[in-house]
């Protein structure tokens, strides 16, 4: 993975599709908020050892990073890195990560769903604000999670950058923006 952070990598899986998070304890639908993090030291938070993947610190400067948080507490859930790709006319998602808290695929358990779709809906966002009618695309991490969005999101894959890379289209991303519902703070 760390030959992958100047390039990015998709490997987070999509699980309950939820407007807002849902507690996987109680079943508890929590509103979200997203925000940008503009401050390189604030992400010194968000380290490999502490299980999010990468070192967010690390990532290139011209990567947007966003997290999702829970509007009452602003505790963040996941982030996102997305770059605007002018030459694809597309949001290129470089990165996105779950908290470890709710990352089962790696920890065992997770304690709210509905992350992963989220992080993809505000690079679908992005992509609008934009001007690129919302389509997205990144470098997934394996076969395996190709088929996967695939499967939740009508991904195609293009494969022409990287081997798994996927192209989430204008008619399904808006498909996928019509699903999550959260608010942005500070734009």
């Amino acid at each position: 993975m760390e030959n992958s952070i100047n390039q990015g990598c998709l490997d987070i899986w999509i699980d309950e599709i939820v407007p807002c998070l849902k507690d996987t304890d109680t079943g508890e639908i929590l509103d979200t908020v997203v925000f940008k993090i503009e401050s390189r030291s604030y992400l010194k938070k968000f380290q490999k050892k502490d299980g999010w993947h990468i070192n967010w610190n690390e990532i290139p400067k011209d990567v947007e990073v966003y997290a999702l948080a829970l509007k009452d507490t602003n505790e963040i859930q996941g982030l996102v890195g997305v770059k605007k790709d002018d030459d694809a006319e597309a949001a290129y998602i470089h990165w996105a990560c779950t908290a470890p808290h709710n990352n089962k695929h790696e920890f065992g358990k997770q304690k709210y769903e509905g992350v992963g779709g989220h992080l993809f809906a505000i690079a679908i966002d992005r992509s609008l604000q934009w001007g690129f009618d919302g389509t997205v695309h990144g470098f997934a991490a394996n076969k395996e999670l190709v088929k996967h969005y695939q499967e939740k999101f009508n991904a195609f894959h293009l494969g022409m950058l990287h081997e798994y890379q996927i192209v989430v289209e204008a008619p399904n991303a808006r498909k996928i923006l019509e699903v999550y519902d959260y608010e942005w703070s500070g734009e």
